[in-house]
């Protein structure tokens, strides 16, 4: 294993954070004059940037290509570098202590949204919650179509694409697929903040909401909350977070003709044959179909249990609530209190699927359900007709049996992970039920469920199991695989020392 090249990967990690803290620096000079907040701010990113120089200084010979124990341990320090130099401003303030810091932290990193943050805290730090949660986001997107396939073997990313991507463990390659992701995650957080801007809020809140709805981190912050115009801007925001970021790439590379052979035909045809592969794709089908009707039958029972809600009402409190929890970013309409039982269990089920393959949501991802669906289906044809000879395929595509066999361990491994994890919270006092149901909310990465588990259950917790609640968010990001990976790569260093 070349310890150089986890030090350059940190390095880059420590370079993305640096480049975070000019946000809030930017804020703090345009719009405030206090100088105790731009020296928190200032002082970290000068820190996470000599940080960064000196792992890429013990990290500048490394190889050119990455192996698979060097990418989980990637994986899982740089959750851990990000928290560490992300946290200090909510520590330095006095608004959170070291633990909860770190939980908050990590949290809006991995896009979760538990937030501890007083509401009467002061806006920048409101701001740089959601700069974490963008950050975050990015280097889950980069971690995805670099580092990722070499730990999970890219399972999945085949099925929810063709595009001809190829993820491969050069370095060099790497880099330009990141670049790709960059480019694609920019401009949809800048088409986000000019929809919030029409709908009406100042520019800082658009960036705000805009940070938070992109990458799926949500929190107890909504400004534009009854709005109309805001929050449709934060129900397409949230379904563009729920799609694939490959597939958005090929769109933006292939809609345009060449300059040498450009005519409004063939930009016509281009157009034409990209939204047949966007809306003829599996998962893009599936998560419509759901969400359809899904929010049919919640503006049905909405409409019908409260009396004071008109049928405009209960169709957008369907709608956003449904577009929220599955694309786990958690934002609430309203009280989820005034939505039924039946319909709270709904959106948590849809919490539990996420979004795309590709996406920057959590839960098991669209392609898997669909995929089990099909294996269902398949295995029941056998037992009424043994002799038949099935295929699962997926947007027309065969599916290998070897990709099957992985999503059925992945779901097995996910349920039995998540027992494990809920045991161990119930030791801390807190119920079963609601132990699953944190544990659950980790894994997936939506964050507090209401009427379930609360913000103020988190908050409750010893500081040994918030630092849990810190792995397990980091689990969750990291993939079941990866975390199983990590495990074995300690105990196999402990039979050599052992040696």
């Amino acid at each position: 294993m070349s310890k150089k090249t986890i030090y350059f990967i940190l390095g880059r990690a420590c370079f993305v954070i640096s480049i975070a803290y000019i946000f809030p620096i930017l804020y703090i000079l345009i719009e405030t004059d206090e100088k105790n907040f731009l020296t928190i701010f200032f002082s970290m990113m000068m820190i996470s940037f000599i940080i960064g120089m000196i792992f890429t200084y013990y990290g500048r010979k490394h190889k050119k290509r990455i192996k698979v124990n060097e990418s989980v341990i990637s994986i899982f320090l740089i959750w851990i570098i990000l928290g560490i130099l992300g946290e200090i401003p909510f520590i330095a303030t006095k608004n959170l202590n070291v633990i909860d810091a770190t939980l908050e932290t990590i949290s809006n990193l991995t896009a979760a949204g538990v937030s501890f943050l007083p509401e009467k805290s002061e806006y920048v730090l409101k701001f740089w919650q959601a700069v974490q949660m963008w950050t975050g986001s990015f280097v889950f997107l980069s971690l995805l179509v670099t580092i990722l396939p070499e730990v999970s073997g890219c399972f999945g990313m085949e099925l929810s694409l063709n595009q001809g991507q190829i993820f491969s463990s050069m370095i060099g390659q790497m880099r330009t697929m990141a670049r790709k992701i960059l480019k694609i995650y920019i401009i949809l957080t800048i088409i986000s903040v000019i929809l919030f801007k029409m709908s009406g809020l100042n520019i800082w809140d658009s960036i705000i909401m805009a940070m938070r709805c992109i990458s799926t981190g949500g929190g107890n912050y909504f400004a534009g909350r009854g709005n109309i115009y805001s929050e449709y801007a934060a129900i397409f925001t949230m379904l563009m977070a729920c799609g694939n970021f490959l597939l958005y790439f090929r769109l933006l590379n292939t809609i345009l003709p060449p300059k040498s052979n450009f005519s409004l035909k063939i930009l016509k045809k281009n157009i034409v044959t990209n939204l047949k592969i966007f809306f003829g794709n599996s998962e893009v089908e599936f998560l419509n179909f759901t969400i359809f009707f899904v929010m049919i039958f919640m503006t049905f029972t909405i409409f019908i249990e409260n009396t004071k809600f008109d049928g405009n009402i209960s169709f957008r409190m369907a709608l956003f609530h449904i577009v929220s929890y599955i694309s786990t970013t958690g934002i609430n309409f309203i009280e989820v209190g005034k939505i039924p039982d039946y319909d709270k269990f709904l959106l948590y089920i849809l919490a539990a699927f996420g979004g795309c393959m590709g996406s920057v949501t959590g839960g098991l991802k669209i392609i898997r359900i669909i995929i089990l669906f099909k294996l269902a289906k398949t295995e029941t044809l056998k037992v009424i007709h043994p002799r038949m000879i099935t295929s699962i395929k997926v947007s027309g595509e065969s599916v290998p049996m070897k990709i099957v066999g992985r999503v059925l361990s992945f779901f097995f491994l996910s349920l039995l992970t998540s027992f494990i994890f809920s045991v161990i919270l119930s030791l801390s006092g807190q119920n079963f039920s609601t132990s699953v149901a944190m544990t659950t909310a980790c894994l997936t990465n939506i964050g507090p469920l209401p009427g379930i588990c609360e913000t103020s259950d988190f908050l409750k917790l010893p500081g040994v199991m918030k630092i849990l609640c810190c792995a397990i968010l980091i689990i969750g990001r990291m993939e079941i695989f990866g975390f199983l990976m990590l495990i074995g790569l300690a105990r196999i260093d402990k039979k050599r020392r052992s040696w």
